[in-house]
């Protein structure tokens, strides 16, 4: 994947070039020039194809998908993983309290960057077609690889965009599907097909795809990449018997296994040692950029994808200090629901005061409270009534885990902090409307940097890899194909996922096994609509912070009962939103611009806005 990223910015600049001579023509380009790129000299060797597909692979980095926006203003958003501590963004609000509006630009943005992943796989595949008239044959199988990677992540961009714009059901309002590198003014002029064709548009690419890839590189798309995600559009298309055909294939003959609890627990954040592991099927490569990276659109190797989301830490003098804007937390709503049942620290029963030698009064937390956290600790998976090991991998914990931090020039392991501003000890319910007897306040630890200020230290250029498929999400999507006509096959592996989280080993019963299909989760909240649904609630555990719930909201219509379970969004000011539940939430708008200056008829904008 270095080789990868290190040509992404040369690449882009490329393919945007190539693009151009396919569709302007190439009187303005017959030049002298050997150096110089025209239709005559690119590309004229595997090594100019090589950049094109790189480019490809390079429009995940972009600041309106992955590179930023997909968590912070989307994904992040829509399932609640987050709260707001900044309130002074009404469309940001509007967003987590279910109000988007048409002419948000946080959820219209990446229409846009989604579409330029399309525009690029399109131009790479011409490209790579072209180039077969000439190329010798011992670089077929190359070429073929070259191809399949493009027909992966036209799909992937197809995939993303659907996502996030498309309704679910299959006749409602799905996306452009754009197979080719438009010519003319009117070949732009495409309309929006129906949702059930564009998952077979999908399913279509991904097939070619699986004919194609040889290659078995992890940091590459493979088969097995394509496979899996082909297995998982024919579920959320409805193809049953397909879905199942594929699903099982990728868990009998992919090689892939769990990861131990305590590697699980590493792969989030950017440790080289921990990431394409024994369960991951494709996952964008980042790589930190300390010495020249840019962010805020500029192409770059990495992510900025935990900008508005980073730790707090405390510092000697007691401030919570953000590790970067420190605009979103943890939804507090998510603790109760991994089963943390303890009191908020900032709550008379945890925080204590004394008078300090020098007269002052200090602050310090209770101890049996401190000790009660070790026990979770030391007993996790094995306590009785202890919260679901995964929340220590979601999240951190505020005065126990730890993130290092330089700090008036001294760089250190700190204890994590509320996210909040001020000393730790202080009360600022006034501005932020967070009763310090309920409010929790626990940093997102997925998909975090946690090796110090994200500008300072990385240039805002992260270098954490970025999931799209795991072999958890094949179990569990098996075991929902597989729940009505099989129970026991299903709760399987249901269990296998569970006894991983729980450290115990993957393949025997254990005492944490959930007895049936029905049986009793973690979360607290008896009227949560996970309490008595292990495999939705193993789903909703495994992947949370990695930006896929919401396709599972959309996919099995749970939208009113998580509005019904998180209830507020914090802000604006001091106060709390009611979140609110509507049918057309499932879709976002689009820009206006893609419909006001399109006369197909099928180009209209998200229907319910």
């Amino acid at each position: 994947m270095k080789r990868i990223l290190r040509k992404i910015a040369l690449s882009a600049t490329v393919l945007g070039a190539a693009a151009m001579m396919n569709a302007c023509g190439s009187d303005w380009l017959e030049l002298s020039d050997p150096n110089s790129l025209s239709p005559t000299n690119f590309p004229k060797k595997i090594e100019h194809v090589d950049l094109l597909v790189n480019s490809v692979y390079g429009a995940q980095h972009h600041w309106c998908f992955l590179g930023n926006y997909w968590a912070g203003y989307v994904m992040y958003c829509l399932d609640h993983t987050i709260d707001m501590l900044w309130h002074e963004d009404p469309a940001w609000i509007d967003i987590c309290a279910g109000e988007v509006k048409a002419g948000n630009n946080k959820v219209t943005d990446p229409w846009t960057a989604l579409s330029l992943g399309v525009y690029y796989a399109n131009t790479a595949l011409e490209e790579i077609a072209s180039y077969r008239t000439t190329a010798p044959e011992t670089e077929t199988e190359a070429l073929n690889n070259y191809e399949g990677e493009c027909l992966f992540f036209r799909a992937y961009y197809w995939w993303h965009m659907l996502s996030l714009y498309g309704e679910p059901d299959a006749e409602g309002v799905g996306i452009p599907i754009v197979r080719t590198v438009p010519r003319t003014l009117e070949e732009m002029y495409i309309g929006r097909e129906k949702t059930g064709a564009c998952y077979q548009a999908i399913i279509e690419d991904l097939d070619r795809a699986v004919d194609l890839l040889t290659q078995t590189d992890p940091h590459r798309v493979t088969v097995w990449a394509a496979k899996a995600f082909r297995a998982k559009a024919c579920f959320f298309a409805g193809q049953r018997d397909l879905a199942r055909t594929y699903l099982e294939d990728c868990i009998a003959n992919s090689g892939k296994t769990l990861e131990t609890f305590d590697r699980y627990r590493m792969m989030f954040n950017g440790y080289d040692a921990y990431e394409y592991n024994s369960e991951s099927f494709y996952e964008m490569g980042n790589r930190a950029d300390p010495t020249s990276g840019s962010a805020y659109g500029s192409p770059n190797t990495g992510s900025t994808l935990s900008l508005y989301y980073p730790p707090f830490c405390i510092a000697p003098d007691g401030t919570r200090t953000a590790m970067s804007y420190g605009n979103q937390y943890m939804h507090d709503r998510n603790l109760g629901r991994f089963g943390y049942t303890d009191p908020a620290p900032q709550s008379a029963a945890v925080m204590k005061t004394r008078q300090g030698a020098d007269g002052q009064t200090e602050y310090y937390l209770d101890e049996a409270y401190l000790a009660l956290q070790q026990k979770h600790r030391d007993e996790l998976g094995r306590e009785a009534d202890g919260p679901d090991p995964r929340l220590y991998v979601c999240a951190l914990q505020p005065f126990v885990d730890e993130v290092q931090m330089t700090i008036d020039g001294v760089n250190a392991t700190r204890k994590v902090a509320q996210v909040d501003f001020g000393k730790w000890w202080e009360d600022t319910s006034a501005s932020t409307g967070n009763d310090p007897e309920t409010f929790y306040g626990w940093p997102v630890r997925k998909y975090n940097f946690l090796e110090g200020h994200l500008l300072d230290a990385t240039r805002n250029v992260a270098g954490y890899n970025i999931y799209f498929l795991r072999l958890p999400e094949i179990y569990l999507m098996y075991a929902l194909l597989l729940r009505d006509e099989d129970s026991s096959t299903a709760l399987e592996y249901v269990n296998k996922v569970h006894r991983r989280a729980y450290n115990y080993p993957v393949d025997a019963p254990s005492e944490v096994d959930y007895r049936s299909l029905s049986d009793r989760t973690r979360t607290v909240d008896a009227t949560d609509h996970l309490a008595n649904d292990p495999l939705l609630y193993e789903l909703w555990a495994e992947v949370f912070g990695e930006m896929r719930w919401w396709e599972y909201v959309r996919l099995l219509d749970l939208g009113e009962k998580e509005k019904d379970y998180y209830k507020t969004i914090s802000g604006p000011g001091s106060s709390k939103t009611n979140i609110v539940w509507k049918e057309t939430n499932y879709a976002m708008p689009i820009p206006t611009s893609e419909f006001e200056n399109n006369p197909n008829p099928a180009m209209v904008q998200t229907p319910g806005y």
